[in-house]
């Protein structure tokens, strides 16, 4: 349940700190040059900031817990997720995406094994893994240009936060809520510094892990998790529809029907999030 008494800090570090990293980060690497790998490394520093605004006096470096293994998910994923997409094969992305997908998912439902059977376990993490990187893949191939992506991932993300900050857990909540803010300022930059396929994947991956660490060990409900993975192919299944007819349409028309689909769902599961918790007796 949230504590109503850290508004303000919730705030500055969920919200407007991975913001605004975000902004300089992508700022300074694309005017470095790196335009194609700006994206990602502003979506993992904003990621990385809030997680060292929030919990970084909990952190371990030498992880002891599932938590303890995002800063450095984060870091390497951001690096492996540019040398993927830049590869020219689509089987070697695939296989790729597939790879650092299941280590990350490993990574993170490892601990849980002291608890349970070492079968489900594995289950649980190729079953992770499979959906990340069917989402990654839909992602990357994108469909929507400019801002819009990123612009849908944020909210994506954001309502993810949200629902996780009233009915699961706040320390993963806050950081889905920081990977919505980053991505909201790699948004409102994209027409100058692009959302490439790589900030795409980045931003799945670690949705993805925050979720899977929610439902493992504390109990974010399987329907949510289910309405948040359909949020997340609209935006591709309404980018791959207009391309299999052949016609270009109106571009107004497809964002505005990818943004319903994709909202959507979100908003159902900030709706049931919000309706457990006054059922539970919360604020």
């Amino acid at each position: 349940m949230p504590d109503t008494g850290f508004v303000v800090p919730l705030l500055w570090q969920s919200a407007l700190l991975p913001f605004l990293v975000a902004l300089a980060v992508l700022a300074a690497v694309g005017k470095a040059g790196a335009t194609g790998a700006a994206a990602p490394a502003a979506v993992a520093a904003g990621v990385l900031a809030s997680f060292a605004a929030a919990l970084g006096g909990q952190w371990s470096p030498a992880p002891k817990v599932a938590l303890d293994w995002l800063p450095w998910i984060v870091l390497a994923a951001a690096v492996l997720a540019v040398a993927i997409e830049a590869a020219s094969a689509a089987a070697t992305r695939g296989a790729a995406r597939a790879v650092v997908a299941l280590g990350a998912c490993a990574l993170t439902v490892w601990p849980a094994a002291a608890s349970l059977e070492l079968a489900q376990v594995v289950l649980v993490a190729i079953v992770a893994a499979a959906l990340i990187v069917l989402t990654w893949t839909a992602q990357a191939r994108g469909g929507l240009g400019g801002p819009v992506q990123p612009l849908l991932l944020a909210v994506i993300a954001g309502g993810a936060g949200l629902a996780l900050l009233v009915d699961s857990s706040q320390s993963v909540g806050r950081l889905a809520g920081a990977l919505g803010c980053a991505l909201l300022g790699c948004a409102l930059l994209a027409r100058r510094w692009p959302f490439t396929p790589s900030a795409a994947g980045l931003a799945v991956l670690v949705l993805g892990v925050l979720l899977l660490n929610a439902y493992v060990y504390a109990g974010f409900p399987l329907h949510y998790l289910a309405l948040l993975f359909v949020a997340l192919l609209a935006a591709p299944v309404v980018g791959a529809l207009a391309r299999s007819r052949g016609t270009s349409g109106s571009p107004v028309g497809r964002n505005a029907l990818a943004a319903v689909l994709a909202t959507l769902p979100v908003a159902i599961v900030v709706v049931l999030a919000v309706k457990a918790m006054q059922d539970a007796g919360g604020y």
